[in-house]
């Protein structure tokens, strides 16, 4: 009897223990992986490249990215991967913003999407980083009431992109910063949020390049 109790109980054992590993095997198995992510990467490349083809603008815009995240692996280069998917597409930068059948307004709020928690890089990021400036300088009371209804950190991290560069003491970066502050008011919550950062960035810079 204690010799089939101890076979038993060992039997008992091992069946859990197995019974674990297989749970476990399956919770992995049901983990999204990279290459599902590439795959909408690549489908959204490939819309906006037939949108652009066809001259359809208004769609063009509705399936531009609307994060930093997702414009930056699409437009972006990686220095390890190399260019991403639509880096060599300047011109979807310039029919973003040249779209006469999507208001300003519309292109204003997905470029301030875009640029919270960006990050400078050179090429199609500075290009965009560029013209999103202008739109917000010339639409400075409607991105102001954009940037209000957002929490204070995130609309702090869309100034940060707005004037992130390898430079932040350049002159004309500094030109620019005066402009966009007097254009916002001086004594506006985003004025604030603007010196803020743009102090930061010119405390990064050690001159050689950031």
């Amino acid at each position: 009897m204690k010799l089939n109790f101890a076979l038993c109980f060992c039997l008992f054992v091992v069946s859990s223990c197995g019974g674990n590993i297989e749970l476990e095997h399956k919770s992995s198995a049901q983990i999204p992986n990279a290459p599902v992510a590439q795959n909408n990467l690549e489908r959204t490349a490939a819309k906006l490249t037939e949108l652009h083809a066809a001259k359809n603008c208004r769609e063009f815009v509705n399936a531009f990215p609307d994060n930093f995240q997702d414009f930056n692996l699409l437009y972006g280069y990686d220095d390890e991967k190399g260019a991403r998917l639509l880096y060599s597409k300047p011109e979807h930068i310039n029919y973003f913003f040249d779209c006469t059948e999507v208001s300003d307004l519309e292109k204003l709020k997905k470029s301030i999407e875009i640029g919270v928690n960006g990050k400078w890089d050179a090429d199609l990021i500075g290009m965009f980083q560029d013209s999103t400036f202008i739109l917000v300088k010339n639409h400075s009371k409607e991105a102001k009431e954009i940037l209000d209804n957002l929490p204070d950190e995130k609309a702090a991290s869309f100034w940060y992109f707005l004037f992130d560069s390898p430079h932040p003491n350049d002159k004309q970066n500094v030109r620019n910063f005066e402009l966009m502050k007097f254009t916002l008011g001086k004594d506006s919550k985003q004025s604030r949020l603007l010196a803020e950062q743009f102090q930061k960035l010119r405390d990064s810079d050690d001159g050689h390049g950031r």
